[in-house]
């Protein structure tokens, strides 16, 4: 008797707005890998849910091509983080599950399932050879390698298929660190992580975050840090990623990428420079908040939060305001840069071209290394005008970019030309924007130097509650959310809608993404 067929949907790393039925002639649970063909295409899939009755006549369901057991599954906590994905960010399935396996991840793991199969045909030819007649010197050999050979198999087989492990409550409210030795305090938490047997996650905005927190990490942590992002090799990405499946504690220091990693047992998130822009995926889908994401990532595992920040994010105060964040050590004085008002000094005779008098006086007074910080200046110019005023200092010369990604090697002075350059856009933001700026600048050299033609919006004793009270007041977000619909292809914004944040906000989303333009796609969240 033939047995009655499973009837499965399955995803797709392609972007529909629906998810395909398949039929399969044996049970395959949620997060199984599967061959499909889809439009003369064939694609690897991976099983969303098992349908008691289709939602199509049987005769019009395509079986599946294969059952991939070579792959390793994807656990339950990873679909839940896609669905959270999808569902907030207003994106499809396919493009969550094509970011979280990308082309690059799906051969890797091919790759891996290729020795898996090397792997038992050695073992296939070895136990024919022990089946053979052999004197006893050479049985032992054989039984030797046929051993080792099974133990090889059967660590594969533990990456690729070890068991989803419960979720677990949160350990309470995320933490908000801000005070000037926050990485250090990383510490104590990361081990007890380590010492519960679980794993754990630091994200950065950017590479060159990780590899300061590396200096810091690396000698503590040794062989259980797993560093994870674009500039790591296939190999290594691939070699962490099976580290986790097997459910091994360890740390991963990445950037945004490694949410997308198959963790086993999380069991701390730390989100550092959370205030970060970088946080922000903005092409292709899904354009989600490296932040956030994290954060809900956490409450899937329940795993503890910590949010590091000299100047947290206006979202991340108003959780503090709420009661839904903790504060540790109350607020933090916000950090201060000298301000020179380049329109006072216009205005008084006070400019040699980019440099105002103060900051020309300020250089040559200054002992040790200077860094300057360029915006809109071209960079030929700007140093013909460096050799004239200092010609006998050699300063160098970089964009916010490069700061962030080579450091200030030790500068005493770190000065911005024309700061409103790194702002961008003058907008609601803006004010935020300055003083995180200020407070990244303050991280690299003792002494800060602004140049601004706008100096209140760089001025410290502004602070955070007064921006919030503003931001409540025009009923912008932090206290509304914001959703964009921009151009495919130029991302020019067409509309603009602000959402009030409550219990309508998800059934406002799906309104609005139902009534989303042609040519268009939203954009839930957006800083630039």
């Amino acid at each position: 008797m033939t047995a009655a067929p499973t009837y499965i949907q399955v995803l797709l790393p392609v972007k529909l707005r629906w998810i395909p039925t398949y039929r399969a002639d044996m049970p395959l649970q949620a997060g199984r890998r599967v061959c499909v063909e889809l439009g003369r295409r064939r694609y690897d899939g991976v099983v969303w849910r098992t349908l008691e009755r289709p939602d199509l006549p049987p005769e019009r369901i395509q079986p599946i091509v294969a059952v991939q057991d070579e792959l390793p599954r994807v656990t339950a906590e990873e679909l839940r983080f896609w669905e959270f994905l999808s569902d907030y960010y207003l994106c499809t399935l396919g493009e969550v599950y094509k970011a979280a396996y990308p082309l690059l991840k799906l051969r890797s793991e091919q790759t891996a399932a290729d020795i898996l199969a090397r792997l038992q045909q050695r073992l296939a030819r070895k136990e024919e050879q022990l089946a053979g007649r052999h004197g006893e010197r050479v049985m032992q050999r054989l039984s030797a390698e046929r051993d080792a050979l099974q133990a090889q198999l059967a660590a594969c087989r533990a990456q690729s298929g070890s068991a989803d492990k419960p979720g677990r409550p949160a350990p309470g409210k995320p933490l908000v660190l801000t005070a000037a030795g926050r990485r250090e305090a990383y510490l104590p938490a990361l081990r007890e992580a380590l010492a519960a047997g679980r794993q754990a996650l630091v994200l950065t905005p950017e590479i060159a975050f990780c590899d300061r927190l590396e200096a810091l990490l690396a000698p503590e942590f040794g062989q259980q840090l797993l560093v994870f992002h674009s500039g790591k090799t296939p190999v290594r990405r691939r070699a962490a990623a099976e580290s986790l499946r097997s459910g091994s504690p360890a740390i991963v220091l990445g950037t945004r990428s490694a949410l997308f990693l198959p963790y086993r047992d999380l069991g701390l998130v730390v989100v550092d420079e959370e205030q970060d822009a970088a946080y922000k995926q903005t092409d292709p889908a899904p354009r989600y908040h490296g932040r956030d994401a994290a954060v809900a990532l956490a409450g899937i595992h329940g795993a503890r939060v910590l949010l590091g920040a000299a100047v947290p994010s206006l979202e991340t105060l108003l959780n503090v305001r709420l009661g839904k964040y903790d504060l540790a050590d109350g607020p933090a004085a916000a950090p201060r840069a000298e301000v020179i008002d380049l329109a006072a000094e216009r205005r008084k005779n006070g400019l040699v071209g980019t440099f105002s008098r103060k900051l020309i006086d300020a250089v040559r007074r200054t002992d040790g290394p200077v860094v300057l910080l360029r915006g809109w200046e071209k960079p030929e110019p700007l140093q013909d005008e460096i050799a004239a005023l200092f010609p006998d200092r050699s300063i160098r010369v970089l964009t916010l970019s490069a700061l962030k990604r080579e450091g200030a090697s030790g500068a005493a002075l770190l000065a911005v030309l024309q700061a409103d350059a790194l702002v961008s856009r003058d907008d609601f933001r803006a004010d935020e924007r300055a003083a995180q700026i200020v407070g990244t600048l303050c991280q690299f050299a003792p002494r800060v130097i602004v140049q601004t033609a706008v100096p209140a919006r760089f001025d410290a004793a502004r602070g955070t509650d007064a921006l919030l009270d503003e931001r409540r007041q025009f009923g912008f977000p932090p206290y509304t959310r914001l959703v964009e619909f921009r151009r495919q292809g130029s991302g020019e914004v067409v509309e603009r809608h602000f959402l009030p944040r409550d219990r309508s906000l998800a059934a406002r989303k799906a309104a609005l993404a139902a009534a989303l333009p042609t040519g268009t796609y939203p954009d839930v969240d957006p800083l630039d």
